[in-house]
């Protein structure tokens, strides 16, 4: 059964596949990536929290940790502690689109 969440942006919408057979990791990632490189999300925006997004999508937080650290690592995220995580300045044309995370571990 498909998972999906929709921010208070209308045009944000995440979708996570459990039948599908990729890693909800790599869904997730693809998808919040995705969403910024097509301006639906814009730079400076605050996204929501860890913990929030982990209950609404019914998934660890441990997981929505990872992806925001792996986007943060790829320039698509900023964060600082105690302020909230937000997307990061200059990314949208600039950013090549990274398929899975996997391919940039292996490099």
């Amino acid at each position: 059964m498909p998972i999906e969440w929709t921010d208070s942006d209308p045009e944000l919408s995440l979708r996570l596949d459990r039948a599908f057979g990729e890693p909800l990791r790599v869904q997730f990632e693809r998808a919040l990536r995705q969403s910024i490189q097509a301006g639906r999300l814009e730079a400076g925006e605050r996204i929501s929290s860890t913990r929030r997004l982990a209950a609404e999508l019914g998934i660890s937080r441990g997981l929505v940790v990872d992806c925001y650290t792996q986007l943060e690592a790829e320039g698509y995220l900023s964060s600082r502690p105690g302020s909230a995580t937000r997307v990061g300045v200059g990314h949208a044309e600039h950013m090549p689109a990274v398929e899975a995370r996997a391919t940039t571990i292996r490099d």
